[in-house]
């Protein structure tokens, strides 16, 4: 029995000494969808993390900023981006797709900026919101701090890169973590979500 015991012990000590994954961090568990300029559709809009983690933010129908909003599990640094949306909703105005490589390490360097920006306001309620506008996407991170119900008091020198900046609506910080431009179409993308 000892020598089991030993065997046991000595394969729990051995496995975790090596790991072939290295720790990761999830930084959002709270997502957004919406658009600051009016109706549009999201069918299919998809975040890839640098952990191979993915992240669904087609959230169909929005028309406001920051928008629906869902649990999406945790997503860590993103690092791709791709999917198809369409402005208007009763009739489709213009088709957009993209597909995009988001600069992971930058963003990991934004996130850590606003991590560390309040003297004191954790990040409990961190989301990353995804706002289209016609062609126009925008990756953006925020750990919701509003000067109504919180202290969002700064630190001093916490933003020496002027990466933090006011939310589209201007109510709170945000970090932007991609801002691109989809391709534009008259008719559906043929693979598409809307291509019938």
């Amino acid at each position: 029995m000892l020598k089991w015991l030993t065997i046991l012990l000595g394969s729990c000590i051995a496995l975790s000494a090596c790991s072939f994954s290295p720790f990761t961090e999830n930084f959002a568990e709270i997502g957004n969808a919406g658009s600051t300029t009016g109706p549009h559709i999201i069918k299919r809009m998809t975040v890839t993390d640098t952990n191979g983690g993915r992240t669904n933010f087609a959230y169909g129908a929005v028309s406001s900023y920051p928008g629906k909003s869902a649990d999406i599990g945790a997503i860590g640094i993103p690092n791709f981006i791709q999917g198809y949306w369409s402005k208007g909703w009763d009739s489709y105005e213009k088709y957009y797709h993209i597909t995009a490589s988001i600069d992971s390490k930058l963003a990991e360097k934004k996130i850590s900026t606003l991590r560390d920006y309040y003297k004191n306001h954790g990040d409990s309620l961190a989301a990353m919101e995804l706002t289209v506008d016609g062609p126009r996407v925008r990756l953006i991170y925020t750990l919701s701090c509003y000067t109504k119900f919180d202290d969002c008091t700064p630190r001093k020198n916490a933003d020496p890169n002027g990466w933090v900046v006011r939310s589209p609506d201007n109510t709170t910080e945000v970090v932007v973590l991609f801002d691109g431009t989809g391709e534009a179409s008259d008719t559906p993308f043929p693979g598409s979500p809307y291509d019938k």
